[in-house]
């Protein structure tokens, strides 16, 4: 039976001042947390690179006709892809896909590549840099480690291009049609292929505070503040590109409030910017429980039950911080051992064994889970 095609949305860019927090909803690429698909404008032609959020605001970067152009060079705007609704109601979602799979399947009028001229799309290098990509002469064009670099089309096998997909469903997909089908399969499928990824949602301070996605809770309960019970949340935010756990917290007026530490700083609302919240993904399906474990036993070398959830080294950690048992969330860092949080606009820090008791999260695989 042949495919009937659905009424598509257009794709959306969105203007992005540079220096300023990220848009709502920007589209990420696979396995950074920090990078975004970017678009810049110059005499007529369409680049494409990254763009990042540093301390806050975003910083991004350009290969433009063998010149490296980054946020101080342009200096004012640029366009960052976003992605607001589901499959179901834009006719589409984005895909990810090897360059070698996608010249295989060039006819795919279902697999279009996400183009804003007649030739040029948008390729990642896995690891290394966001880049425009030729489709007719099927070369590419980065900025890699400060430097312009050009790859050749048998040098791209291994590179993503960003599709449109327009006849699949994107793995865990919570749409009621979706959830429907996985039930379906549950059954049928194997555990071979999990999600296994924690995932990290987009925001800024001072965004409504989200209702729609379950976000994962501190002790999963209020915690014992020195102000009374109060929910925290696990945030992410980078300072000087290096990841900073913190929290997150629905303020009186159901907007978003923050509190890191960094540098040993203390950094509140009004100096973050664009953050990121970790969504609670349903164990079946994301293949992991997530559960707070003490210090001591998630920083320990070796093979055990429950890993702690870092970058780097840092994790999320609720912190005791006196004899009545007042508790913030913050970070700890995992390799020299301390622990942090802002406390009253200020920075307090424990290390050593007197970190030791407090709980840390982490998460442990399971054998369960549906297949994605």
């Amino acid at each position: 039976m042949p495919l009937i095609k659905k009424e598509v949305s257009e794709d959306s860019w969105e203007e992005q001042i540079i220096g300023a927090p990220l848009v709502s909803n920007p589209v990420q690429v696979p396995d950074q947390n920090n990078m975004y698909v970017a678009r810049y404008d110059r005499e007529g032609l369409v680049y494409f690179g990254s763009a990042w959020s540093e301390s806050g605001v975003v910083q991004c970067e350009f290969a433009c006709e063998g010149i490296k152009v980054n946020g101080s060079d342009i200096g004012d705007k640029i366009r960052i892809l976003t992605y607001d609704g589901n499959h179901k109601t834009k006719g589409f979602f984005y895909e990810w896909i090897k360059f070698a799979r996608w010249l295989h399947h060039s006819n795919d009028e279902f697999l279009i590549p996400l183009r804003c001229s007649t030739s040029n799309g948008v390729i990642f290098w896995p690891q290394k840099a966001l880049g425009t990509l030729n489709i007719e002469k099927k070369t590419a064009t980065f900025v890699c480690a400060g430097q312009i670099t050009s790859l050749a089309e048998s040098e791209l096998y291994d590179c993503l291009i960003l599709v449109r997909n327009l006849r699949d469903r994107p793995p865990h997909c919570s749409c009621e049609q979706c959830v429907k089908i996985e039930a379906l399969e549950k059954e049928a499928q194997s555990s071979d292929h999990l999600l296994m990824v924690n995932e990290w949602a987009d925001y800024r301070v001072g965004d409504t505070f989200p209702k729609t996605k379950s976000l994962i809770k501190a002790l999963d309960r209020p915690l014992n503040t020195l102000n009374g019970p109060q929910e925290q949340y696990v945030a992410l935010w980078y300072h000087f590109g290096h990841a900073v756990m913190g929290r997150a917290w629905n303020d009186a007026n159901g907007k978003i409030a923050a509190a890191f530490v960094s540098r040993k700083m203390p950094f509140l609302s009004s100096a973050i910017g664009s953050l990121q919240l970790l969504v609670q993904i349903p164990p079946s399906v994301a293949g992991f429980d997530y559960s707070w474990q003490p210090y001591n036993e998630a920083a320990k070398i070796g093979s055990k039950e429950w890993n702690p959830v870092h970058i780097g080294f840092t994790a999320p950690c609720v912190l005791v911080i006196d004899q009545e048992g007042h508790e913030y969330l913050g970070s700890a860092d995992l390799k020299e051992e301390f622990a942090t949080t802002v406390i009253k606009n200020n920075v307090f820090r424990l290390e050593g064994s007197g970190i030791y008791n407090f709980k840390v999260l982490c998460r442990k695989d399971r054998d369960d889970t549906q297949a994605i």
